[in-house]
């Protein structure tokens, strides 16, 4: 499952400022936490449910829960 977020889904999503992380993996679920543009941008419904889901499926299979939570990334420090 990491392996599938750190090699496909982390640098896909970075290519349109987003970000994805593995919050829990259970018996029958699973939660990542997507930021940026996979989170609030227009095609991001798009995104969760036609890239992200499905290459989490082809790990966890059809009987898991795939739980999407989306945040807002931490703002940059002005200096």
């Amino acid at each position: 499952m990491q392996r599938v977020i750190d090699d496909v889904l982390g640098p896909l999503l970075q290519e349109d400022e987003s970000s994805i992380e593995l919050l829990h993996v259970g018996e029958d679920e699973v939660v990542v936490r997507v930021t940026g543009r996979a989170a609030f941008g227009v095609g991001a419904e798009y995104v969760r449910s036609g890239v992200i889901e499905p290459a989490l499926r082809k790990v966890v299979g059809e009987d898991y829960t795939i739980r999407i939570e989306k945040a807002i990334p931490k703002a940059k420090r002005r200096g």
